[in-house]
């Protein structure tokens, strides 16, 4: 098994480092943070999500670790280009596999033609509107988020070790462009196309997947956002998780939160907008430690990291149904998932 070196390693990539005992190909993640990136190397990766210690530390030593990794994986999270063409120009020269993951638009001086780009799956077919939306004859799970950045990369990964170790075959689609690292399906990108062609050709892309693999149970993790967060952060109003969530009927539905107090005129609503905009239930709540810090003046959001350990300290309402990916709470939440999926004899 191979190491892979991922440059620069940021939240985003934070996944590949703390669950690098699923990667598919990979014993070992190196995780070299970008120099001036407010980021700083030796410290275990942990720091960046606030959950519980890896053991796996952080360097900005990129002419250093390029020596003992197999792979080297870049992203397109670059602050400084010129830096970042330095690395790359180390990496090519080093005469090992160079992947990279992200949007490089804005860096067209990357030769994209001699690395293997990991990228949305590219799917066609023919549907219209005439078209009904084929039964997936497994049963679905769909995990779902108020936004990008709030841990349903780990909620997925969670899900696919308890259903593996439970025995079960899975068919997964994934929220990250480098979920095939993992051996899961990247979810596919559809442009310049009307909502209803969106659902039937995820219906259909889904259909393949299950029909080629012949799973036991399908889990889909939704890119973006359910519905806009504000003003100036649209989520593309919430319209990749309707259109997915329509061409599924999921049978189990997962949401994660920011960290917020929950109350339950927010649950009410929650599960309302599940039932009505998505066509789906809600069942189970995520509570992430991403804290959402609006600047209002400035029309942005800032994300603060919060200690896994105080998720659940000021929630007044408690509930089986709440989780966090960090604490027991969420293999007590994959096992009832599980149990209530083996007691509809039908659906597993």
């Amino acid at each position: 098994m191979k190491k892979l070196l991922v440059y620069p390693f940021t939240y985003e990539t934070l996944p590949l480092a703390r669950y690098c005992e699923s990667l598919t190909d990979y014993c070992e993640v190196i995780p070299v943070v970008e120099k001036g990136s407010g980021i700083s190397g030796g410290n275990d990766v942990a720091y960046l999500d606030g959950g519980t210690a890896t053991g796996l530390v952080t360097t900005s030593d990129f002419e250093e670790a390029v020596k003992t990794a197999d792979d080297i994986l870049f992203t397109g999270e670059i602050l400084d280009a010129a830096l970042f063409m330095k690395y790359f120009a180390i990496a090519k020269g080093s005469g090992k596999k160079i992947l990279v993951s992200g949007d490089f638009s804005k860096h067209k001086e990357v030769d994209l033609e001699s690395v293997q780009v990991l990228s949305r799956s590219v799917y066609e077919a023919e549907v219209n509107h005439e078209n009904r939306l084929s039964k997936i004859p497994v049963p679905i799970i769909l995990v779902t988020g108020q936004g990008s950045l709030c841990q349903k990369f780990n909620i997925q990964i969670g899900l696919r070790r308890k259903f593996q170790q439970s025995g079960y075959d899975v068919s997964q689609v994934g929220s990250k462009q480098y979920s095939s690292l993992f051996g899961i399906h990247a979810m596919p990108h559809f442009s310049d196309t009307p909502l209803w062609k969106k659902i039937m050709l995820y219906n259909q892309y889904f259909k393949d997947i299950v029909d080629n693999e012949s799973p036991d149970v399908l889990i889909v993790g939704v890119p973006g956002g359910i519905m806009p967060i504000d003003d100036w952060h649209n989520e593309l109003f919430g319209e990749t998780a309707i259109a997915i969530s329509k061409s599924l009927s999921p049978d189990i539905s997962i949401i994660s939160t920011f960290l917020t107090k929950i109350e339950q005129e927010f649950l009410d609503e929650m599960k309302d907008y599940f039932k009505y905009a998505l066509g789906a239930p809600l069942d189970y709540v995520h509570l992430s430690n991403i804290k959402q810090v609006f600047e209002p003046d400035l029309r942005t959001i800032n994300y603060m990291i919060t200690d896994s350990k105080h998720v659940f300290e000021e929630q007044e309402i408690t509930s089986d149904t709440f989780f966090n990916v960090f604490s027991n709470t969420s293999n007590t939440v994959y096992d009832k998932i599980i149990l209530q999926l083996q007691s509809n004899i039908e659906v597993l």
